[in-house]
């Protein structure tokens, strides 16, 4: 009977060591700790592939990240933007739109990157394209660059002559003409050459358009009115010399000066002469502005005219200290009319009375037409330097030497100046508030650039 009695009390002895050990050495019913969801959301690197799966090069693609979650990407001129691809990098669970993928930006564009513990941050990327400025050359070419980086992005030959011409641009179409006498009508994405039309004799002179017609003059001493509709001769009307002045043309009424001393004004559908005026001196390639019902123009007598636009009769002359200013354009600009001397001088007139504002930059040859901007006039001159001098006072600035412009102006656009040097063999992007150099762009053989170049803004 002893023998069950023990086994009995050997099973509670197990049985409470079992609960000893149990009650010191519990057993977790719970998962091991795991890590919090992260919260991390970010583009690190952002890029653009054309539609063609071929990046930009890294000199052509901008790209800028600002405070609050803004991504801008600057591209080169004229970049179709509504079948882009974005190449990005980022931390986090996913993104949308993903990577690598067809997207219209064209307008802006949310990109959501979401983080594990799902919260989600907005990216907005912002594409935009640079301006574009274009020139034709002395060796026959009209290049169009990359205006934020003076990357060349055509060049089309047009067969010899020289482009003084200042590049124009009319719908899709850039018009130019050339010494070798081609009128060109070319497109202003592509360079290539749409139309053409050959006058009787070389054009050094910038076409103007308006009314539907093309007015240009010709040192076959014509002047020239051409159907933009039909490409052909509309009417040719014959002066005393050549005329290598930019027409002014409002609708079918053109002003223009010649060679043989004389402002017309003339009507393309009546085919007529309204009137003319004597300048008592040639005119080269200085071309008339109107301001207020007034035509204002320089030529080799020494003078600025204003000429009532409607009568032909004058209001004022006033004289340049027997200075010549037959290559000039005048610059109207806060009542002032602002004009250069080839033989000398940069000269500031009050535009109702012809009064002399001041006189700068004496003894330099000045025979572009002078840039107003941000209350400087800016002035490529003979001696081969750029000048800005003070709008109000004449007073130098600053001076940039050895462009040798060889008759290019400047021009200001979107916060750079932009000028041809044909005789150092650049085209130059320059900062108009100190003179410094942005980029320079070389152009071969080369030694005249366009009287202006054109600047086109991007989008």
């Amino acid at each position: 009977m002893t023998k069950p009695l023990v086994h009995a009390t050997c099973l509670v002895l197990s049985f409470t060591v079992l609960l000893a050990c149990t009650k010191h050495n519990p057993v977790s019913t719970t998962a091991p700790n795991t890590p919090p969801l992260s919260s991390v959301k970010e583009i690190d690197s952002f890029t653009v592939y054309n539609a063609a799966d071929e990046p930009f090069s890294p000199s052509a693609i901008f790209v800028t990240d600002l405070p609050g979650d803004t991504i801008l990407v600057s591209l080169p001129p004229n970049v179709y933007l509504n079948d882009l691809i974005p190449v990005f990098t980022f931390k986090g669970k996913s993104v949308y739109p993903v990577s690598g993928t067809v997207v219209n930006l064209s307008t802006p564009v949310y990109f959501t990157v979401n983080a594990e513990d799902g919260s989600q941050i907005n990216y907005t990327v912002i594409v935009t394209t640079r301006g574009a400025v274009y020139f034709g050359t002395s060796d026959g070419r009209m290049l169009m660059l990359d205006a934020g980086t003076g990357n060349q992005i055509w060049m089309d030959s047009l067969g010899g002559g020289f482009q003084y011409s200042i590049p124009q641009l009319l719908g899709s179409n850039i018009y130019t003409a050339s010494t070798s006498g081609m009128l060109y009508g070319l497109d202003y994405v592509a360079g290539v050459v749409k139309w053409q039309f050959q006058a009787g004799g070389p054009v050094a002179t910038t076409p103007t358009m308006a009314g539907g017609f093309v007015y240009f003059g010709c040192n076959d001493d014509n002047f020239y009115v051409v159907d933009l509709s039909l490409w052909s001769l509309y009417w040719q009307f014959p002066t005393g010399g050549p005329v290598q002045s930019q027409p002014l043309a409002v609708g079918d009424t053109a002003y223009f000066a010649s060679g043989d001393g004389n402002l017309y004004k003339v009507n393309a559908y009546s085919r007529s002469a309204t009137w003319q005026f004597n300048l008592s001196g040639p005119v080269g390639s200085a071309s008339p502005q109107i301001n207020k019902g007034t035509v204002y123009i320089g030529s080799r007598s020494d003078s600025l005219y204003a000429v009532d636009a409607v009568t032909g009769m004058l209001k004022w002359s006033a004289k340049a200290d027997g200075l010549s200013l037959e290559n000039s354009t005048p610059t109207l600009a806060d009542s002032t009319v602002y004009i250069g001397a080839e033989s000398g001088s940069l000269f500031a007139f009050n535009d109702s009375t012809g009064g002399v504002r001041w006189k700068s930059l004496p003894g330099v040859s000045v025979s572009d037409q002078p840039f107003v901007y941000n209350n400087s006039v800016y002035v490529t001159a003979g001696d081969g330097n750029l000048y800005a001098v003070d709008a109000g006072s004449g007073v130098k600035k600053w001076s940039v030497a050895g462009l040798y412009a060889n008759g290019s102006g400047p021009i200001v656009a979107n916060g750079v100046l932009y000028v041809g040097g044909g005789g150092s063999g650049y085209f130059y992007a320059i900062d108009p508030a100190n003179g410094n150099v942005k980029w320079k762009f070389s152009t071969g053989s080369a030694t005249s650039l366009s009287y202006r170049p054109l600047y086109i803004p991007g989008y």
